[in-house]
């Protein structure tokens, strides 16, 4: 063998990152979180597809339904009348992921705060915190709608335990928590800091160099964002409706078709629409080739894994996180991502962790039908690896942790690490533009693997903004969808972060 057939280079990631990611594959590893299907949505469609709608809503996840939502809710009190809205999933409902994830409620904000500072600005930067925090607020009242939907979803709030092993990295950490407590000061007192010894006494972790821990919490996002499907179909069925296994192959615009100037085509049939909402997050490029590197999929893993009586049941109080420096193995082409995360059920004691190493040539697939072997070697040393009790030799015997399912999930990342959402420039779509000149095809997609801090509102912000409402109280001015941003990213993502650590 070659050393150039097993050594990934950045020409190789930067020419993949560009590629069409393709539709979502049509047999995807099995997410544990879906392992019960809906038993009335996940497989909806009409008998026959509409022949016209005033939205299309190309993906069901989070964000999507939050879409969904506003714009049934809203339009209903608008003097315009009522939208019609239609949704389009290329697999089973909420099969993308929101069903794959790690089902953690947890704000970015904190830890990267000091980079916002610096590039952004303080009042900017502040926004930006602030959106993440009513975001993951509505999602909890989301959860808190009614008592069986806060049982069945099981959301909750928790405390993010958050282990370093570089004495640098914590030393940063330090200044951006410290710093976040300053410019937001509602959040003043949240943080807490430990030494490597108090962190292990404290909540049985290792943590080289020191651990933070800051509030944040969990849930079951395909339950949660299902039973909110369901309560619209019911409430709207007559002016919506759900399309699932009807992936959007392509779009065509005709403006000479002033009501619905845009055409979906799927394997069923066509579908006219007004107005387009993309919010298929790391497939974006697939119907958006112009935002082909700007937004770029990476495929994330995860596990479920039994616990033990020695660990105990934290599932109503804690969550944790890993923060380890990123390693590339040249002679294996292996990267290991350097971040893990994990949380645990509640009721059933199970241990939830996700993170990658992997094929760095495996790292920005839009493929979830595989998971790659070293990641799932990976996971089973995981638990023994930073938590002291609970999974000793004496206790598991040579076998290690019992991992009941492993699954993979592709999410969407930008260069600047911050999400796309608003009106597309025509740059970015070469189809047109709607009736009257404004924007017709829209776009919230890019979460940067942060989707259920930032999801929900940037739905809503969308969804506002197509009914003529001004979102600039809440939506952060640095998360719109301009031309400047779409053709000249910023090099601050994960894609450089991988690049730093290739041969050329």
């Amino acid at each position: 063998m070659t050393e150039k057939s097993f050594k990934t280079t950045k020409a190789f990631l930067l020419d993949q990152v560009k590629q069409d990611p393709g539709l979502p594959r049509s047999q995807p590893t099995a997410s544990f979180w879906q392992a019960v299907p809906h038993p009335m949505l996940a497989n909806k469609q009409s008998h026959q597809l509409p022949g016209s709608t005033d939205v299309a809503i190309i993906g069901s996840g989070i964000t999507g339904c939050s879409v969904a939502k506003h714009l049934l809710d809203l339009s209903s009190q608008s003097a315009d009348g009522a939208m019609t809205v239609t949704v389009f999933e290329a697999r089973t409902l909420m099969s993308g992921a929101t069903g794959r994830n790690g089902g953690l409620l947890s704000t970015f904000v904190p830890e990267e705060f000091a980079d916002l500072l610096e590039h952004y600005g303080a009042e900017e930067a502040v926004k930006i915190a602030r959106f993440a925090k009513r975001n993951l607020e509505k999602v909890h009242e989301l959860a808190s709608a009614s008592p069986e939907r806060k049982e069945y979803s099981q959301v909750r709030l928790l405390r993010d335990v958050i282990c370093f092993s570089n004495s640098e990295d914590f030393a940063l950490a330090k200044e951006s928590w410290t710093l976040y407590e300053e410019y937001v000061p509602e959040d003043k007192g949240k943080t807490e800091f430990l030494s490597s010894e108090e962190a292990a006494k404290k909540y049985n972790v290792r943590a080289t160099a020191g651990a933070v821990t800051f509030p944040n919490g969990a849930g079951w996002p395909y339950r949660l964002i299902t039973d909110v499907w369901s309560q619209l179909y019911d409430e709207y069925q007559s002016r919506f409706s759900i399309e699932t296994t009807t992936a959007v192959e392509n779009i065509t615009y005709d403006a000479s078709c002033r009501e619905h100037p845009y055409t979906l085509h799927t394997p069923r049939g066509d579908v006219k629409a007004a107005k387009i909402i993309h919010a298929t997050n790391g497939y974006a490029g697939h119907l958006l080739p112009c935002l082909r590197g700007s937004i770029y999929p990476l495929r994330g893993s995860m596990s479920v894994q039994k616990s033990t009586p020695e660990f105990g049941q934290h599932g109503g109080s804690l969550t944790w996180s890993m923060a380890n420096r990123r390693t590339y193995e040249p002679e294996t082409d292996v990267l290991e991502a350097g971040t893990y995360y994990a949380h645990q059920n509640a009721l059933t004691g199970d241990i939830f962790v996700g993170g990658e190493k992997t094929k760095a040539s495996d790292f920005f697939v839009a493929d979830d039908a595989e998971m790659n072997t070293h990641c799932r070697d990976n996971f089973a040393s995981l638990l023994p690896r930073y938590f002291i009790n609970g999974w000793n030799k004496e206790d598991q015997g040579a076998a290690g942790p019992e991992i009941r399912a492993t699954w993979t999930g592709i999410m969407g990342f930008t260069g600047d690490r911050l999400p796309l959402v608003g009106p597309l420039p025509e740059s970015a779509t070469r189809r047109g533009r709607g009736e009257g000149g404004e924007g017709g095809e829209w776009i919230a997609a890019g979460f940067n693997g942060y989707g259920m801090s930032l999801c929900w509102a940037c739905g809503e912000a969308v969804a506002k903004m197509v009914l003529g409402m001004d979102v600039s109280e809440f939506l952060p001015g640095a998360f719109l969808a301009t031309r400047q941003r779409i053709e000249q990213p910023a090099q601050r993502g994960a894609l450089d972060a991988v690049l730093e650590l290739l041969p050329v």
